[in-house]
């Protein structure tokens, strides 16, 4: 009788931890996917409003320089991407970052996915119209916002300088 009482407490023991184990697993499948950004490098340009950057000397341009044309605003720069070793959330998690420039005029959304313990740098590229409220030599505040399943995973905001690209090519134009 007594051995039997034993191998039903045994037994029962291992029903009631292979159940947790189970539900465990189960849960940790609807608990939202975790990550931080652990480094954020944004930069933001202007091209300047001058037409004869490009028009009115009759020469061909015969170089290229970096920056968005006179008229456009750039976002450049990276962002990375951390998903933690210990997430309880799925194996494999799809993330989206949007970055936001100032009041808007200037996004980037991205898609990634990760999995566990992974990383990812997402490169910053992004060229529109320059928006109004952006001038060289302003201070912006450049906001980064990773989420998941409508869950804000994580966020970044870096207060940036606003460079002016010079007319193209104007050190070729001096000589």
């Amino acid at each position: 009788m007594r051995r039997f009482a034993i191998a039903g407490i045994v037994l029962l023991f291992a029903v009631v931890v292979g159940a947790t184990v189970a539900l465990s697993a189960i849960t940790s499948e609807d608990r939202p996917a975790n990550a931080t950004v652990s480094a954020f490098e944004p930069r933001v340009a202007v091209g300047n409003q001058s037409d004869d950057a490009r028009t009115g000397s009759g020469e061909v341009v015969t170089c290229n320089e970096r920056g968005p044309l006179p008229g456009n605003a750039g976002l450049s720069g990276s962002l990375v991407l951390e998903r933690p070793v210990g997430d309880e959330g799925p194996p494999e998690a799809t993330f989206r970052v949007n970055v936001t420039v100032g009041d808007g005029g200037l996004v980037q959304t991205d898609t990634v996915n990760l999995s566990t313990g992974g990383s990812e740098r997402v490169t910053l590229f992004t060229i529109d119209e320059r928006p109004p409220s952006l001038d060289g030599g302003d201070s912006v505040t450049v906001q980064g916002v990773v989420s998941t399943e409508k869950t804000t995973a994580a966020t970044a905001s870096r207060t940036v300088g606003v460079a002016e690209r010079d007319v193209p090519c104007a050190d070729e134009r001096e000589n």
